[in-house]
């Protein structure tokens, strides 16, 4: 039967119980009390230590597990989000085989929890992208999704790696040598989804410029039209002004002539400006 025991690192007192009564390394006892490792699987002769994370509840929890022979102990800098107890919140069952078992049951089932906390970010990537063309949405909507990305690739990259020296270091047989595979694989297309996403809102920022310049490359032209229009206008008033002292009230069929020509051209380079699109959207 494995025995499996759960620790906070804040609790000093079941700590010191611990590292005592199973003779913990003192390396792997301040990696256990330390928060920022990396993922990795160090073996110290009678134990080993494996550092694993979770993403889950849009947090990232780092958690260190002792393994014996006999004997698999969790401590976590953090108690778990829902729940009492780390086992009841990944509902680990009993009845392992031996504690290679039990440890890849609880290694596989937080790899699950922490693919379903990363698609939930695909959800909300793809939700930016389709608010960005209605208008609905600010860059800075996505940032908190960009920073939580890159915080599960830098403590989540080395999982694949660290499956591979589980793999060579304990030589698991049976049916537990190809569980372990597939542990392997889950964690590779973990860190797979998570670069993928993270170029996903790469191109979402992209695009999120590209519409900003679209936008105002529209009122640029919707301006310069403006400004078209009142050409002719700025011309014909200069050259009547300039070169004829009829104008403006000595003569009043000319008069109503220069009109008629100033406005005419005006109306004119609108429906021209209008046909090439520049009122459009």
């Amino acid at each position: 039967m494995v025995q499996w025991i759960e620790a906070l690192s804040t609790d000093t007192e079941a700590m010191n119980r611990l590292a005592q009564n199973y003779q913990i390394h003192p390396l792997a006892l301040e990696d256990c009390l330390h928060r920022d490792q990396r993922a990795k699987l160090e073996d110290y002769e009678s134990h080993q230590l494996l550092v694993w994370f979770l993403y889950t509840e849009k947090k990232i929890f780092e958690l260190q597990f002792l393994i014996y022979p006999y004997t698999l102990i969790l401590v976590s800098h953090d108690p778990p989000p829902k729940e009492k107890t780390w086992k009841e919140y990944l509902r680990l069952s009993e009845g392992s085989k031996d504690v290679l078992h039990f440890l890849y049951q609880v290694l596989d089932r937080i790899t699950d929890v922490t693919a379903i906390e990363i698609r939930s970010l695909f959800a909300r990537i793809q939700d930016f992208e389709q608010n960005l063309f209605k208008g609905e949405t600010e860059i800075r909507s996505i940032l908190p999704t960009k920073k939580r990305l890159a915080s599960a690739e830098m403590q989540m990259g080395h999982l694949p790696s660290v499956t591979l020296q589980l793999q060579n270091f304990f030589r698991p047989t049976d049916n537990l040598k190809w569980k372990f595979r597939d542990l392997h694989d889950h964690t590779e297309r973990l860190y797979q989804s998570i670069v993928f996403h993270q170029g996903q809102i790469a191109g979402a920022f992209e695009l999120y410029w590209a519409v900003v310049a679209q936008k105002t490359n529209l009122q640029v032209k919707k301006l310069t039209a403006l400004a078209a229009i009142a050409v002719p206008i700025s011309v014909w008033a200069s050259f009547w002004g300039m070169n004829f002292q009829a104008i403006p009230f000595e003569s009043p069929t000319f008069f109503a002539f220069a009109m008629t020509v100033m406005f005419g051209s005006v109306i004119a380079l609108f429906f021209i400006l209008k046909s090439k699109g520049y009122f459009s959207r």
